[in-house]
Order: C-alpha cells, then structure tokens, then sequence
C-alpha cells in the first residue's frame, strides 16, 4: 500500500480518535478503498473490492460507512456520479469543489471557500441558508487533453 495511504489512513484514525468517534474496521476498510482509487467510486464498487476482503457485505453497511465517512469530513460526496472520494482536508470542515474528467473518470477537490463563501452569500441568494454546498465541473483534464493533441492527425 502506497505510504501516502497509509499516512492518510493514520491521519484519519487519530481525528476520529481525537473526536470519540469509533472508526471501525469496516469504516477503514471502506476508507481504504475509496483513498486507493484516486476517482470517484461508487457504492456497488466499494461491495464488490470488499468481497474478497469480508466476503457478502449488505449494501446498507456500506452506505452507513459511506455516511459517517462524509459527515466526519474524510469523503466528499460527488453528486453527478453518486460516487464517493476523499477528502483532500481532513478535520477541515469545507465545501467541495470538485474537477471531474470526462474521459478517464478522475477528480480532484480544488481547496478553499473563497468559492462557496460568494455563492452564498451573494445577492440573488436572497436570504437563502446554505447547508451543504458541491460544485462540480465536468471538462477534461490535462492528461487527457494532452493525449488528445498527440492523436490527432
């Protein structure tokens, strides 16, 4: 396992700890595996990766891992792929803003709230209280867009 998974994984264990909140086996396991794929991943796929792991595991265990992974601030929920990736900073509470590539599927959180702070705060809000704010552009990112101009004829 990569170290910058595994310092992730300790890094996420000493927040719950720190925070009296019980991260389970299961709630690592699931952690893991959304850290390893560098992507936004679904539910069914976190299932099947963990078959071999912990044999049959029930669709709602998962989901309830997946939720206390997003309330705890260790994933961000990706609504358009109704997917699941991890939190590039961990024990921050902060909106997500996400660049999601069309062509090879991967992700990346852009930090801050500048973003999230002008939105809801701007006029057309009217009034209007935020409580869970996820941007998300969908474009190409840079390696594809880089492959792209080499096959071109």
């Amino acid at each position: 396992m990569p170290a910058n998974i595994e310092d992730r994984l300790a890094r996420a264990e000493a927040i719950a700890a720190q925070r009296g909140l019980a991260f389970t086996t299961l709630r690592r396991q699931v952690y893991e595996l959304v850290l390893a794929a560098e992507r936004p991943i679904g539910a069914y796929e976190l299932l099947a990766a963990l078959a071999p792991q912990r044999g049959p595991v029930p669709p709602t265990t998962v989901y309830r891992a997946l939720d206390f992974l997003v309330e705890n601030g260790f994933i961000h929920r990706i609504e358009s792929k109704n997917a699941f990736f991890a939190c590039c900073e961990l024990g921050e509470p902060h909106e997500g803003q996400f660049l999601i590539c069309e062509e090879c599927g991967h992700a990346l959180e852009i930090p801050g709230t500048e973003l999230a702070d002008k939105l809801s705060h701007s006029q057309p809000a009217h009034g209007f209280e935020v409580h869970r704010q996820v941007v998300e552009l969908s474009g190409i990112c840079g390696d594809c867009k880089h492959s792209h101009a080499h096959h071109k004829p």
